[in-house]
């Protein structure tokens, strides 16, 4: 026998509970208005504190994390409030993560940019060396009129 979803039953905690924390919201002076939804210290969400407050299980406060329907409703909240969205902490997460790629990938292509410079320059005072070289002969040439065999090797 399938398992019913208690997502539907969550909803209909979590939507007349929404509302009474936005009417309470509203009803506050505007220039003068503090979060009413429950939110930790750095301005998160505080998703024990709703689970609570519904009267639900602490354990199924995992469903407001694992299921979009119940994060989006609480997050629009959360948006109007202020406050940080259920699941900032894993977008934080992912946003560290592709930062730390792009310079991993920026301190390669770095690295392969120093290394060709630094043949580039190699190359650059080798063929000094020889314009130097040449510029001698060609002196030594006008001014003796000797030929050189090979002469431009």
């Amino acid at each position: 026998m399938a398992r019913a979803s208690i997502v539907p039953y969550i909803s209909s905690l979590l939507e007349p509970y929404l509302e009474r924390i936005d009417a309470n919201w509203s009803a506050q002076p505007e220039t003068a208005r503090t979060p009413t939804l429950p939110h930790l210290d750095d301005g998160k969400v505080n998703v024990r504190a709703i689970t609570l407050a519904l009267g639900l299980k602490q354990t199924q406060e995992q469903h407001f994390f694992k299921q979009r329907q119940l994060a989006s409703a609480v997050n629009a909240v959360a948006e109007i409030q202020g406050l940080k969205p259920i699941g900032s902490r894993a977008l934080i997460d992912a946003d560290d993560k592709v930062a730390a790629e792009r310079i991993a990938a920026v301190s390669s292509e770095r690295d392969e940019l120093a290394k060709a410079l630094a043949e580039a320059l190699a190359a650059v005072e080798e063929l000094r060396k020889k314009n130097a070289s040449l510029s001698e002969r060609l002196a030594l040439r006008d001014e003796t009129g000797l030929v050189f065999r090979g002469e431009f090797d």
